[in-house]
């Protein structure tokens, strides 16, 4: 290796040339030879590189303007004229660095110019340049690139290496990991990169369209609270056990929503069964594997990341404000339900009292949503120190969220601390530990914030919340107005319940490599998760707004408090041999034992008469009026598993994975069950007959093909056994009161595993171009799902639960990615990418039992679960004439401007028989697609997400009018029925639920398409060049710009589309957000 080829780390401060090249003397093994009255050394300089090359070192301490001649161990060091163009003549031959085979057509740039050439067919190549102290880069696809300073020489021959972590990404799996090219299960795998790219409050919500087949909803906007639902590849059951995937951290069950970003790795999602029977009972439903940062030996680094962002709802309604408008409206719903009298609407002087009102604080058009929704500043930060020596590594972090949200009464605060820490203490042997702690704090109105936000609509504009006198609170303008609860008033009087929870998370591990190609490793882990409630229910006086008295006094049940406490334990221990037969055959045996405990308890007191109001502890209120409970439940899991792979000249695959799981949920006759699964892969791209095949441009083709069977144990503690509940007291001496206690359900001891097979047929193309394809077909059938017995009530206890129901999905996954960097020509650096997929399931009861109808949804073999069933709404009727020549519905009394419904069956009558099965349930197909491009410095990424082919039943607050008597939104104002022709989709207007059931009944009208299609997020950066960085002695400064849900494509009515499901129209609102931050690294 030549002398200014050779690395040095150095730093100095401030110090003379000479100091400087006296250092690299010493450090570099090497000797300069310059003239001092020709090359200026006395001048200071600063500069820090690590592992540099020795030339690129020079260039630095003289800015290019000096010229390097090396001989051996000596350089000298001459001055250079910028004027005068010194030509080099530069040539060389480029190999693969592990087959010495020649790489044709790789390309050589000088850097930071767009001159350059390729090698040719033998892998020559043959360049001329003016600097000596240029910079040749050797780049091409699939191999790291290299730069070489040119220095002396006059012949380069590089040896390019291949890019592991292009063509052998290593994917985490369960209990180990393994390259990406030799998966052959469905597996799919997520960078931090992309995880972070997103700067928001819950982890859950950044995995959101990262994945095909992972399908993640945010139901709120509510700090601390997102009402976040996960599933993979749909819904798996209708049990009891839910459809949510087993979430290991670090190789043990913990809350993902827990965690701080910043500390995540990789997340691996593990979809068919060969990726996930190694975890049994626990991953019927899938299985994310969340990797937390480890560091790295010989570095230290230290990671500061912020964040502000402003929060606001994504989508608003748009409510009638205008007091005046609001009571004519409200005369009109009166009238129209037929319930209208002078004593309870409004008169023409009341109205005319706001319409014509010149003091807007004693008559109000009081906008209820714009005062109770307001920007909130959230703040996200959090610190890491990450490095170590030679045999020991560590993580450090500490995570703070601060989020106040866009609804008064609600807040979250969080803080989270990690630490990972690995030593070698032997050359054979390696321990470490995982330990985080978290600590929340969460406020928010006594019923959430569905309740909030109908209570917000559910008021009238005549009046706001606090009197004009600004300290008394507000019942109502008219006492025969219809409201819901002031919440500001409750929330003035501390009725906000504030939940303080911790998460500790403990874990220590050790690897013992007692031979070659065998390894044991064993993890301990205790989680300890509590959660502590504090509910304070205040007296509040209420006043009529207009004259001052009092209205209502509404009375406070005082204080209750609970605590929740969750214990958790697992012990795992695995042995794993690898070993090779003549460089062709490879072969990996595992076994292993895990043992999981846990225990639950629940503890609660109240206490309803308080002396104070500023002292919220259960001793400070009366034990005259007290209430207390409690419980608690625990369940057990021991575990047996193995896997046993196989590898033919990384060409032929296969694996075996099974695992024996017994539980504590059901009973020792059935309680231990097995779980296999089988896959093989057929890598033909490593076939002879492809590779001669002329098309070099496919790198990798595989064919993977998986089968097996899971289980799931979520079904309750105890569903086998007989269980005693408390009936009452009962005086048996007439002299005292004891309990008594009766068996309320049926119990059977012959239930078993709910058991889940899935068959999975995959391809993956990967390109030379950058271009990769990925594709998996799959049927996922759940049987012998656990329920209660279809019993009538006759039975005289509770059904049982029993074995009875299969379900089956099936779906299409496919995933395109693109990524190139430009690496010759006037765009040299410049990078981008592309990423689209296409996720398609559709699920079917395959054996339910009798039909099951309730109001909107039916249960029927051959149908999607719980599929829509109601009446098909066809308009709204315009004459009477048109009703008399309709057919007759039910027996309401229908008029003009009422909604209209099909007459399916053709008897003439609209009745229940015509309920008509809707598709929507479930979506056609989720798809999202991203974009990114990076250039000197700058770099933009657009993510979009969406959902195509979802509908929702909903109804209440917002949807329908005068609920409470909640204000109209503008559509009903300027769009209802009110004659013939003037409207055919929104009927005439009513009041509140009044003599309304003809419209009421279950129909089409109250289902709405919540497809969309929207920009999740836009994030712009700019890292700061390294020379301004330097002077701050930091290694990376990034300063960025990121946006969530600036745009949303729906049909979707007021309101944002993604939502948890069915019911009330109302529910905290998702958040748009717009966040300044900046990522800095020392």
């Amino acid at each position: 290796q030549g002398a200014l080829q050779r690395k040095i780390t150095l730093s100095v401060d401030n110090e003379k040339v000479k100091q400087v090249l006296n250092k690299i003397e010493a450090t570099g093994s090497v000797r300069f030879v310059y003239q001092p009255q020709v090359v200026n050394t006395a001048r200071a300089v600063s500069l820090a590189v690590e592992e540099m090359p020795i030339g690129h070192v020079l260039n630095m301490l003289f800015d290019g303007g000096a010229a390097y001649e090396e001989m051996g161990d000596l350089v000298v060091i001459k001055p250079m004229s910028r004027n005068v163009a010194v030509l080099v003549s530069v040539s060389g031959k480029i190999t693969d660095a592990k087959t010495s085979e020649p790489l044709p057509g790789v390309n050589v740039t000088v850097k930071g110019t767009a001159h350059g050439t390729s090698a040719d067919a033998e892998g020559k190549y043959a360049l001329t340049v003016d600097d000596p102290n240029a910079t040749l880069v050797f780049s091409y696809v699939g191999y790291i690139s290299q730069e070489v300073l040119i220095g002396a020489q006059s012949v380069i021959d590089i040896q390019l290496e291949a890019d592991e972590k292009q063509l052998d990404e290593v994917v985490v799996v369960g209990y180990g990991t393994q390259k990406k090219v030799n998966l052959t299960g469905a597996v799919a795998s997520i960078s931090a990169e992309a995880i972070n790219r997103r700067p928001v409050t819950n982890p859950v919500a950044m995995l959101q369209g990262q994945v095909p087949g992972l399908q993640i909803v945010q139901g709120t906007g509510q700090p601390g609270n997102e009402g976040l639902s996960v599933q993979i590849r749909g819904q798996g059951t209708y049990s009891g056990a839910g459809s949510s995937p087993l979430v290991l951290i670090d190789g043990a069950p913990g809350s993902l929503n827990n965690l701080n970003p910043a500390d995540i790795e990789t997340v691996s999602v593990l979809k068919d069964a060969a990726s996930a029977a190694i975890y049994g009972a626990r991953a019927a439903n899938g299985v994310i594997l969340v990797t937390t940062k480890t560091g790295k030996a010989d570095s230290f680094h230290i990671e500061f990341n912020t964040n502000v962002a402003v929060h606001t709802p994504s989508r608003m309604l748009k409510l009638v404000t205008n007091s005046a408008d609001y009571m004519r409206l409200f005369n009109e719903a009166r009238q129209n339900s037929g319930t209208a009298s002078a004593a309870n609407t409004y008169t023409a002087d009341m109205i005319k009292l706001y319409e014509t009102a010149t003091d807007r604080v004693r008559y109000p058009n009081f906008d209820w949503i714009d005062y109770m929704f307001n920007p909130a500043t959230v703040s996200i930060s959090s610190l890491s120190l990450n490095g170590g020596a030679k045999s020991t590594t560590y993580n450090m972090s500490l995570g703070y969220t601060k989020q106040p949200g866009t609804l008064r009464g609600f807040d979250y605060e969080k803080f989270n601390f990690r630490s990972n820490i690995k030593s070698d203490i032997k050359k054979w042997a390696t321990v470490g530990s995982n330990i985080s702690l978290e600590r929340g704090n969460r406020n928010e109105t006594l019923l959430g914030g569905t309740d909030t936000f109908l209570s917000t609509l559910a008021q009238a504009p005549t009046y706001g919340p606090i009197l004009p006198n600004g300290r008394d609170f507000t019942y109502s303008a008219y006492s025969f107005e219809y409201h819901n609860k002031n919440y500001p008033a409750i929330t003035a009087n501390n009725g906000l319940p504030n939940t303080i929870n911790y998460d500790a998370f403990m874990q220590l591990w050790t690897e013992l490599r007692l031979f070659k190609g065998f390894s044991w490793y064993t993890k301990g882990t205790l989680n300890l998760e509590t959660a502590n409630l504090k509910t304070w229910s205040p007296t509040v006086k209420l006043y009529n707004y207009l004259t001052g008295d009092l209205a209502t006094t509404s009375a406070g049940t005082g204080l209750s408090a609970e605590k929740n406490n969750n214990f958790y334990s697992n012990f795992y221990s695995y042995m794993m041999y690898e070993a090779a037969l003549n460089h062709e055959h490879e072969f990996s045996f595992q076994a292993g034992y895990s043992q999981e405990y846990n225990r639950y308890e629940f503890l609660k007191g109240a206490r309803n008469i308080y002396a104070t109001t500023n002292l919220y502890e259960l001793n400070a209120g009366s034990a005259s009026v007290q209430d207390t409970g409690g419980s608690s439940s625990e369940w057990a899991i021991q575990s047996f598993f193995g896997r046993f792979k196989y590898n033919y000249k990384d060409r032929y695959l296969f694996e075996a994975n099974t695992r024996i799981d017994g539980t504590s949920r059901i009973s020792k006759n059935s309680r231990w069950g097995a779980f296999p699964s089988f896959s093989a892969a057929w890598r033909v791209s490593q076939e002879d007959f492809f590779k001669n095949a002329s098309i070099g441009w496919v790198s990798e083709f595989k064919i993977r093909a998986s089968y097996g069977r899971l289980g799931n144990q979520n079904i309750g503690t105890y569903p086998y056994q007989g269980l005693l509940s408390f009936t009452g007291a009962y005086p048996f001496d007439n002299s005292s009161l004891q309990l008594g206690a009766a068996q309320t359900d049926y119990a059977n001891q012959n239930i078993k595993w709910e058991t889940t097979t899935i068959t999975n047929v995959g391809l993956d193309f990967q390109l030379l171009k950058g271009l990769s394809f990925v594709y998996d077909y799959y049927v996922r059938s759940t049987s012998d799902i656990l329920r209660g017995a279809q019993v009538t009530a006759s039975l005289g206890l509770g059904a049982p639960t029993v074995n009875s129901g299969n379900m089956e999905n099936r779906g299409h996954e496919i995933s395109l990615k693109y990524n190139r960097e430009v690496r010759t020509g006037r765009w040299s650096g410049l990078s981008y990418n592309g990423n689209i997929f296409f996720d398609f399931f559709k699920n079917k009861l395959t054996k339910f039992g009798a039909k099951e109808i309730d109001r909107t949804n039916i249960r029927e073999n051959g149908l999607p679960y719980n599929s829509f069933y109601m009446l098909d709404w066809i308009g709204v009727f315009q004459t009477q004439e048109e009703i008399n020549n309709s057919p007759k519905q039910f027996n309401y009394a229908v008029v003009p401007g009422d909604l209209k419904y099909r007459d399916v069956n053709g008897d003439n009558v609209v009745n229940d028989e015509d309920r008509v099965v809707i598709p929507g349930r479930f979506p056609k197909f989720n798809y999202a697609f991203n974009a990114g491009v990076s250039y000197k410095g700058f770099d933009l990424s657009l993510f979009f997400q969406g959902v195509q082919g979802r509908k929702v039943y909903v109804n209440g607050w917002g949807y329908e009018t005068f609920r409470q008597g909640a204000a109209p939104t503008l559509d009903w104002q300027e769009n209802r029925w009110t004659g013939p022709g003037t409207s055919n989709t929104l009927p005439r207007i009513y009041f509140d639920y009044e003599n309304n059931q003809k419209n009421r009944v279950g129909n089409s009208w109250f289902l709405q398409d919540a497809s969309y299609l929207r920009l999740k997020n836009i994030n712009f950066g700019y890292a700061i060049p390294q020379k301004l960085v330097r002077r701050i002695k930091a290694e990376r400064l990034r300063i960025y710009f990121s946006a969530d849900n600036l745009l949303t494509f729906t049909k979707y009515k007021y309101l944002d589309p993604e939502r948890g499901g069915d019911g009330a129209f109302v529910a905290y609102p998702q958040n748009k957000v717009v966040s300044l931050g900046l990522n800095l690294t020392y």
